[in-house]
């Protein structure tokens, strides 16, 4: 790349997509705040960094609070976009290496070879509680009370897409209460290594409506993983039958549920822009030590 990175949305939630090299930036804790800040630099959810830039790809995923995530929905679908027109991708389809595991997707493209939406092949969901990393627990977290500090309850369950999720589903939605709540549920002492979060409405057979607090990012507009995890729990429970349209506040992706457990996403990327840091933002990056 000429450039220093490319910044991409899916659905309106946007990562920072650098390449690995002795030039890019240091991603320390501090770092990944400053460039992902909306205020004082790029501006993002997160950034997406290309490890390995051969099949199968290696990607590692940091939220905006400096800490790391296993697996993005919409992150891999703007990963594989930038592989693809970028030229490291050769074929449609190719395989990319997560801490979540590894996935395999397919860009679409148009009549100008642009990637217009990707279907991501993201594995298989899981209730086992030591892969969620529910603490101290042998059985699955399903439907049970969680309780939040006071007498605000939520009845939910704890699931892993290669990243964790609690899913709860209501009968109306309820932004603020994901909005104040959602950082209690995060950081509630069954979870150690933190959880994201979903409320779920049932509007269908094969629908549903979600709001989003993730981990380490916060309130978010979408989220492909927590697509993944809400129609995975809605499917297991009977409350839907797959393939299930997932509706956001940012959009909607539809999702296949296997029997098998496997699932399938495919949604909408589009690049926003591509950029070189200025002089003043790379004075108050840290520098490795020498």
């Amino acid at each position: 790349m000429e450039q220093d990175f490319v910044k991409s949305h899916g659905l309106g939630n946007d990562y920072i997509v650098m390449v690995k090299t002795d030039g890019a930036p240091l991603l320390t804790e501090n770092n990944i705040r400053l460039l992902c800040d909306r205020n004082y630099g790029i501006g993002s959810d997160g950034i997406l960094l290309l490890e390995r830039d051969t099949p199968p790809f290696g990607l590692r995923i940091y939220n905006p609070d400096g800490s790391e995530a296993e697996k993005s929905g919409n992150g891999l679908r703007i990963f594989s976009k930038f592989l693809y027109e970028y030229g490291y991708a050769k074929t449609k389809d190719f395989p990319i290496d997560t801490m979540g595991g590894r996935v395999q997707t397919r860009v679409r493209t148009d009549a100008e070879g642009r990637v217009t939406s990707v279907l991501v092949e993201m594995g298989a969901y899981t209730f086992d509680p030591v892969l969620v990393g529910v603490k101290n627990r042998q059985a699955p977290l399903i439907e049970e009370i969680l309780s939040l500090g006071g007498d605000v309850k939520v009845k939910g369950s704890a699931l892993s897409v290669g990243n964790p999720h609690f899913v709860f589903f209501v009968d109306a939605i309820d932004e603020d209460f994901i909005r104040e709540h959602g950082t209690k549920i995060e950081h509630h002492p069954l979870f150690p290594k933190r959880i994201n979060t979903q409320m779920v409405k049932v509007t269908g057979p094969q629908e549903i409506e979600i709001r989003i607090w993730e981990r380490g990012a916060g309130y978010t507009q979408a989220s492909g993983s927590s697509s993944c995890a809400a129609a995975s729990c809605a499917v297991s429970l009977g409350k839907v039958k797959s393939p299930v349209t997932v509706r956001m506040p940012g959009g909607s992706l539809l999702i296949e549920v296997g029997e098998d457990r496997e699932l399938r996403m495919e949604g909408p990327v589009e690049e926003v822009m591509t950029g070189r840091l200025s002089r003043d933002l790379w004075k108050k990056l840290e520098r490795p030590s020498l």
